[in-house]
């Protein structure tokens, strides 16, 4: 072995393992998922509440039309949004 070339130890120290790597992705991957995830609910939240403030404002005609009366949009209307 010449000076200057490292050892085949100093060279396994000097990388990180694939096992190391797989880790490091497989967390990124993870925190990725939940961000996902979060966003998804928030989205669902969103959409129920905006779906809720349409409901709330239709007319009697309209409920007739799609077999609602006003007292199942009053009960649909005063859940939270997280709710289903």
């Amino acid at each position: 072995m010449s000076i200057g070339q490292p050892r085949s130890s100093d060279a396994a120290l000097a990388q990180p393992s694939l096992g190391a790597i797989a880790r490091v992705a497989l967390r990124g991957r993870s925190w990725q998922r939940r961000l996902m995830r979060l966003c998804d609910q928030l989205l669902t939240w969103q959409e129920r509440s905006r779906q809720r403030h349409q409901l709330a404002s239709l007319n009697d005609h309209l409920l007739r039309d799609i077999g609602l009366s006003r007292a199942d949009i009053m009960a649909e209307t005063t859940k939270r949004f997280w709710q289903p």
